[in-house]
């Protein structure tokens, strides 16, 4: 079995009562082992009342306060959600918790393609000889193409980059819904700044 992340994600859900599809929140990072737990649901949602209860986050972002029933765990192995609320355990997936997992997972195989990509440098001036036919490999080509790491990492960089495309021809684009509290987020800090 594999081990549990030691990060785990949740998103605080703004405004229940709004559609899912204007539904907005704010991405916590909790330490700790074991995913959807009660003890990490617990630091989300105190990281989301600290937030708060210091003016980091605006009241009227969270007009009917903020408990449980705002924390929604964020899995990026599965697309389903668990809510705290027993009532809300088999609602489907909210936009903005959607988006997030989309993120999540869009980042991952962004660094998988890009750890890959490295370990396949070696192997650049070998694929574009063979591609353009231009000269023939040097002996000392000859040997890396022949060893067993050249198909097996070239093979590896194709079928991440296939990964990586599908799963961005399959995403819902509700990352935006990420990226607009995040930036009303920055905003209101700069403006309590100035």
């Amino acid at each position: 079995m594999t081990s549990k992340s030691l990060v785990n994600y949740f998103v605080a859900v703004s405004e229940l009562g709004k559609p899912p599809e204007e539904q907005e929140g704010i991405l916590i990072e909790v330490k700790g082992q074991g995913g959807d737990t009660q003890k990490n649901r617990e630091k989300a949602l105190s990281i989301i009342q600290q937030m708060w209860s210091k003016g980091e986050i605006e009241v009227e972002k969270f007009p009917d306060g903020i408990n449980d029933d705002n924390i929604f765990y964020v899995s990026s192995e599965a697309p389903k959600l668990k809510s705290s609320s027993a009532t809300q355990e088999s609602q489907t997936v909210l936009p903005v918790v959607q988006g997030a997992q989309e993120i999540i997972q869009l980042t991952k195989l962004q660094i998988e393609v890009q750890e890959t990509a490295a370990e396949a440098s070696p192997y650049v001036e070998i694929i574009k000889t063979v591609l353009e036919r231009n000269r023939p490999l040097t002996a000392e080509e000859k040997d890396l193409a022949k060893d067993k790491k050249y198909g097996k990492t070239i093979e590896k960089l194709g079928l991440a980059i296939a990964n990586q495309e599908e799963y961005q021809e399959q995403c819902t684009g509700n990352g935006h819904l990420i990226l607009n509290a995040i930036a009303w987020q920055l905003s209101q800090e700069t403006g309590r700044k100035i």
